[in-house]
């Protein structure tokens, strides 16, 4: 189904001074203007200068795109000599335990969702996919990849990935939380009958950078209209894709939580009494005193379909758990969903986003209740990856932030440039 291919990438060049951890950066949407800062600091070529140029004005586009055609011109970035697929192993710690993470980066045809080749599982906003299209328009390059998981249930890429870190990898990226990301540009003609054999029968999942590739689509129909003619083979018919195995140990999938504010008595009220009737609320058998102690809580109390709530002050917490059977393998299993479809999408219909944000910390969204800045939090579980699959191939959307797939995929390992064909 999906046609995924190697590709000639754009890499920092080896004879580079500076340590690859120090010009690799986060992907965009999760970069604070603090951490822009620091990233901008530690290296006049650090990859946020692409990701997220600064300013506010149009104008940071064009910065960005005169960024790399110097990094360009100064050889600084270099276009790798043959079509390669690009083998990270990404190494990590969460929570004090050590994680491995087997990921291949390739080009993967821009396929509409309608086709079922590659599967979205959330909606998107116009204003990233605004912001991503300019800087595309000015760079004319896939800076960062999207991450999409597939299923390989005789392990062929995964066998040949581990042939392939038999070696001395190409280049070694160390950042300062302890991870480290080992990467392998590999020949194609070592891992192009695995990656063929595995994926051209089976869909691609988006498990993160929807915007990124909804956005890849409208740069390709956008540079189709400029065309006097184009071929299959032009390189914007594509895009920038990291995959990982759904089985893959070191897949690591978080939870969102979410807060509530600015309710007036009377919504505040409303969103309680939706709550009471959907839901079953008790006291966890010993009550959590401290954020974490709290997620794990949920985990451990929660039967079925369960979340945790910290009302407003601090008050609670309390373990919701949904009245009624939830649907096998539907999305009545899905905390998040129940919580948006059946109370908040009720109760504040459109103007859910006036009133909601989003914390994959769990320090984040407590914090924010007992300081009252916000006036309640929801602690969910990480959602499962097989009511995932079931889910999003059956074409169905789950809520925004239902899934958060930890670490994020990095900008900076490699590039693509969308110029001349593939």
């Amino acid at each position: 189904m999906a046609e995924v291919r190697p590709f000639r990438g754009l890499r920092y060049a080896s004879n580079t001074d500076t340590r690859l951890g120090d010009l690799v950066c986060p992907p965009y949407d999760v970069i604070s203007p603090t951490e822009r800062q620091t990233l901008a600091g530690r290296s006049p070529y650090n990859a946020v200068h692409l990701e997220l140029p600064e300013g506010d004005s149009d104008e940071r586009y064009a910065g960005a795109a005169r960024h790399l055609a110097k990094w360009r011109a100064e050889g600084v970035l270099a276009v790798d000599d043959r079509p390669s697929y690009y083998v990270v192993r990404h190494r990590f710690t969460h929570l004090n335990v050590q994680w491995e993470r087997w990921e291949l980066t390739a080009l993967v045809r821009l396929e509409e969702f309608e086709r079922r080749v590659v599967l979205p599982h959330e909606e998107t906003t116009s204003g990233p996919k605004a912001d991503r299209l300019r800087l595309m328009e000015a760079c004319h390059a896939n800076l960062s990849p999207v991450m999409c998981a597939y299923q390989d249930p005789e392990r062929l890429i995964r066998s040949g990935m581990e042939r392939v870190m038999g070696t001395t990898p190409d280049t070694v990226a160390e950042n300062g939380d302890g991870s480290q990301m080992a990467q392998w540009v590999v020949d194609a003609s070592d891992l192009d009958g695995a990656v063929q054999s595995v994926l051209a029968d089976a869909p691609l999942f988006i498990a993160d950078g929807h915007h990124r590739y909804e956005t890849a689509i409208r740069y390709r129909d956008l540079a189709r209209q400029k065309a006097v003619t184009w071929q299959e083979q032009d390189a914007f018919n594509y895009a920038m894709v990291t995959l990982i195995d759904f089985d893959d140990p070191g897949l690591l999938v978080l939870p969102y939580h979410r807060t509530l504010g600015h309710m007036d008595p009377p919504t505040l009220t409303a969103v309680r009494n939706k709550l009471l009737e959907v839901f079953q609320i008790q006291f966890f058998e010993t009550q959590p005193t401290t954020p974490r102690a709290l997620e794990e809580a949920v985990v451990r109390d929660g039967k079925g379909t369960s979340l945790g709530l910290l009302g407003p002050d601090g008050e609670g917490p309390y373990l919701l758990t949904l009245k009624g059977a939830a649907s096998e393998g539907g999305l009545r299993e899905s905390e998040g969903w129940v919580l948006h479809q059946e109370v908040l999408e009720l109760v504040l219909g459109g103007a859910l986003a006036d009133y909601i944000t989003y914390a994959h910390n769990p320090d984040d969204a407590w914090e924010s209740v007992v300081e009252s800045r916000e006036q309640m939090a929801f602690f969910l579980k990480s959602f499962p990856m097989d009511l995932f699959q079931a889910v999003v191939s059956a074409g169905q959307r789950l809520p925004p932030k239902s899934t958060f797939f930890h670490p994020k995929l990095p900008t900076g390992m490699v590039f693509n440039l969308l110029e001349g064909e593939v």
